[in-house]
């Protein structure tokens, strides 16, 4: 997921707001960008995929085994092992599983998403652009 942070609100010629305005701000529009790609990413898909995705996310223990069989050799998968290393274990808590099948799921089924994330970052940037004067004259 694309990060909002504080080069983004230099790209939108938001720097000058105070750092608490920042803060809130950059959670404000992070919550808004991951609404709109989940939004996105939804279209076009079964109930069944976004139940099982739904599932994955909320850690939901069935869901989460159904899916993992698919991906028999998942504890030689560099992704799998890359997370692992990144958390400094040698076997995966829910935690981790749950992010691993996330990466996994999306790339199954919405091998588009960095297009997907990519252009609604950039639809959200060059809103929040358009309307930095009055966003500064609010803040």
């Amino acid at each position: 997921m694309i990060k909002i942070d504080e080069k983004f609100l230099e790209e939108v010629g938001l720097s000058s707001m105070s750092d608490e305005q920042k803060r809130s701000f950059i959670a404000q529009t992070q919550e808004e960008l991951e609404n709109r790609v989940g939004e996105k990413m939804s279209e076009g898909m079964t109930i069944e995929q976004l139940r099982e995705f739904d599932g994955i996310m909320n850690k939901d223990r069935n869901t989460m085994l159904n899916v993992l069989a698919r991906f028999e050799d998942f504890r030689n998968d560099e992704i799998y092992l890359k997370l692992l290393e990144r958390h400094g274990v040698t076997e995966g808590n829910i935690d981790i599983l749950g992010e691993y099948l996330s990466v996994k799921w999306i790339q199954t089924n919405r091998p588009d998403y960095a297009e997907i994330a990519n252009s609604v970052a950039n639809e959200l940037k060059a809103e929040i652009a358009s309307s930095r004067d009055q966003i500064l004259a609010v803040a």
